[in-house]
């Protein structure tokens, strides 16, 4: 995701800082306008956000996948793959998308949430989670740090996918329809694809 946005700032003449926050306080940030916006959030984050502007073009989809340590856990496809399991799942607190689909699909007793991505694959190197559901590619990466890469932890399938848009400040709100403009142009030209296929190839991801 930062290589597609430092290309898309870079050609709106703009130099982009990028900021990692738990959830919740990213959003409060943003709303409060210590920092521009958000790289990505579900098209209905504005009606709760209404410091905030929707760039209205999608960059893409975002991957929330479950995450296992565990050899004996078959692949799963969905949340609805969760039904009837008495795995223990963990998340981070303050991902809407993943707060509503978990409880539907298992039960409040077998559910912890983190604030940090590392806490919950720590929480899988431990046994305390059997699943932990977070974004894929955030997690891909960190698999790929020293403190991970030799800890066994694998993807056990996708849970689900949203379309993630950029949200700017309202003080930067003359800057949405131009950044619209370029993501459109930066996707025609296949650059995002690009990136995402590399993305996959790095980490060995094979999609079905």
């Amino acid at each position: 995701m930062r290589q597609v946005y430092t290309e898309i700032f870079r050609r709106m003449d703009l130099k982009a800082e990028f900021r990692r926050y738990p959830a919740k306080r990213a959003g409060m940030e943003a709303d409060a306008g210590n920092v521009d916006g958000e790289l990505g959030r579900p098209y209905e984050y504005l009606s709760e956000h209404t410091n905030l502007i929707r760039v209205e073009e999608t960059v893409f989809p975002l991957n929330f996948s479950a995450f296992t340590a565990q050899t004996s856990i078959p692949e799963l496809n969905g949340w609805n793959s969760l039904k009837g399991t008495d795995y223990r799942v963990g998340y981070i607190r303050g991902i809407r998308t993943v707060e509503s689909n978990l409880p539907k699909v298992v039960v409040s007793e077998n559910l912890s949430d983190v604030t940090e991505p590392a806490q919950g694959l720590k929480q899988l190197i431990s046994g305390r989670i059997d699943l932990f559901v977070d974004e894929e590619s955030g997690i891909l990466t960190l698999l790929n740090t020293p403190e991970f890469k030799d800890s066994k932890i694998r993807s056990a399938g996708i849970m689900g996918s949203v379309h993630l848009y950029p949200y700017l400040h309202k003080k930067h709100a003359a800057l949405a329809p131009k950044m619209a403009e370029i993501i459109r142009a930066v996707k025609a030209e296949g650059l995002i694809e690009q990136y995402r296929m590399m993305v996959e190839k790095e980490f060995g991801i094979v999609r079905q």
